[in-house]
This record gives C-alpha cells, structure tokens and sequence, in this order.
C-alpha cells in the first residue's frame, strides 16, 4: 500500500501556454502516476492517443449502445494539456487514468434534463443560466475585470498562453481560483458529484502508488478537489447515479470544431493562433513568423501582399 504526494494542475482546456507549462511542471516532478479529469471508463483508450498514427485533433466518442443519438464528445488538440499529459505519461511510462465519472453518468443526466444530445463540456450550459453568479459562469473573466481587463480570454492569454516567462502558474491559478469559490454556497449536483467522484478517486491513487501523482484537471475544480470532505459523504454523494451500458472509441475532430464560436462551451476563440503558439513556443518571434504565413496564403490565393504591407 502506498502513501503519495499529490500535485494539482489547474489547466485551460486547449491552451498552448498552459500545455508547455505542464510538460515542464510534469518533467520536473517525475509523477509515477498522471490522473486526468476525463470519463474514467475511458482510460483504457488514453495510451492509444500516444500513437504515432493517432493525429490529432481528435475525439473521445461515447455513446449508449441502446441510443447512438446521444452522443459526448471529448476533443483533444496537440495544444491540449490533457493530450500533452497522456503523451509524457506514455513516454515515461507512468499510470495514466481519467478519475472523472463515467460517460453513462453524463448520459443519465441528460436524460434528466430532457436532452437529446449532451456536450462534453458544461461550461456552455453553465455561462447560459440566469441564476449561477458571475464568478461562476466565467471565472476567467472575474479574475480579467479585477485586473483591469475587458474580458477573460485577452487577460488569460497574456498572463498565461502567451506570456513567455509565466513563472510558477500553477500555484498561481490555484490560488486565483480557490479565491473565487471561497464561501460559494451549495453547486449544481451533478458538479459536485463529478468533483466527488474525482477526489475518491485521487484518494484511491495515494493508497496505490508510491511516489508523486499528477492531477490535470480544468483550473475551476482544483480547490474542490484539494479541500478534505469525508469519503462517506462524496460516497453518498454517488449513490443512485444510473448507469447505461457505453460504446466508446476515438474518432477525427477538426481544428474548427475546437472553436467557441462553433459552440464548443470549453473551446478556445482563435483554434488556428493557439496551435501556431504550441508549434513555436520558445521562440520571441511567433508574431512575426503568423503574419509571414498569412502573407504566404493570401500570395497563394493571388493576392498581392507585399513585404512593406506587413510591417
């Protein structure tokens, strides 16, 4: 029986800065076990993402075998942390699971809501209803106001995407976030019995293993999931959740498809900038090198762009 350390890796779903930050946090703490938030039924697909003729972007597909029309998408960019995450975990050969609830659950929840299909990500659904409190529906964007920002998305990308010296952040957004829940009251079910169900489950992980475990998990749920509630409540928190019988497997995604204006609740505004940002991370002049690559395509398409017009 072991007895490990835990550490908490509050990340932006499909967020470049936020993936290299984690390689990095990931290769100086050497986890022998990497958990991530994701349908824990899954996790025997999760080392196929590290093959080499698995080209992302894809999806982890889950449907109920009695009714394929309710299907959940899980999507995964080369910019993703969770995708990022299971390739250093498959090369250093650590444990590699999801811990949150199975995909039936998700399905059942639907079910109750009257849905006919259900999206992977509730943040959409969240940031839609009058009655969840600012801080809830966009917790990125209270933090951004509170710093002098108009909106979250260009205070996240300068603090954290795009900043090439961000520090240590993960520390950061654990405590920004813990800040943010600190007093909230009570949460919609089904959030906290996701939550629940992933602190039984890190708490199973530290009776396993010897050694340092990784949690990635969206930067919202780390101060729920570091907090100490007793097992027999998060336990009685599950009881009575259905389960339906899941077919799941991985299928292509596009890199539109990631966008949030394409309706995706946990997608990123500009898909094409964020995979430009992994594939040049490092480097001062990724600005510079977008603009000679527009240049190059509007050239292709028979316009006339000259040197000058980009400067």
């Amino acid at each position: 029986m072991g007895h490990s350390d835990v550490a908490y890796f509050g990340i932006r779903h499909h967020g470049p800065g936020s993936a290299d930050s984690l390689v990095q946090a990931l290769q100086d703490l050497q986890p022998v076990a990497v958990l991530i938030e994701g349908p824990i039924d899954a996790s025997a697909l999760l080392p196929l993402l590290a093959r080499p003729e698995m080209q992302p972007p894809v999806a982890l597909l889950c449907y109920p075998e009695e009714d394929p029309a309710s299907t959940s998408f899980w999507p995964f960019a080369e910019f993703s942390p969770e995708y990022q995450a299971v390739l250093w975990a498959v090369d250093n050969k650590a444990a590699l699971r999801f811990i949150d609830l199975p995909s039936s659950a998700r399905f059942s929840e639907a079910a109750v809501d009257g849905a006919e299909k259900v999206d992977a990500d509730e943040a959409k659904e969240a940031s839609e209803r009058d009655d969840v409190a600012p801080h809830r529906r966009d917790p990125i964007g209270t933090l951004a106001r509170a710093a002098g920002y108009e909106d979250g998305e260009s205070w996240w990308s300068d603090i954290i995407e795009q900043n090439p010296e961000p520090g240590p952040i993960f520390a950061a957004i654990s405590d920004a976030m813990m800040t943010l829940r600190d007093g909230e009251g009570s949460i919609a079910q089904f959030e906290a019995q996701r939550e629940a169900h992933m602190r039984l489950e890190i708490a199973a992980a530290r009776k396993e293993f010897d050694g340092p475990i990784a949690v990635v998990c969206g930067a919202w749920h780390v101060p729920a999931l570091q907090a100490t509630h007793p097992q027999k409540n998060d336990q009685a928190l599950l009881k009575g959740i259905a389960r339906r019988k899941s077919t799941m497997t991985w299928a292509p995604w596009t890199g539109p498809r990631l966008a949030l204006g394409y309706g995706y609740g946990a997608g990123v505004v500009a898909p094409g900038w964020c995979k430009h940002l992994w594939r040049t991370r490092g480097r001062r002049d990724a600005a510079t090198l977008w603009l000679a690559m527009i240049a190059a395509v509007l050239r292709v398409k028979g316009h006339l762009v000259s040197t000058a017009s980009l400067i």
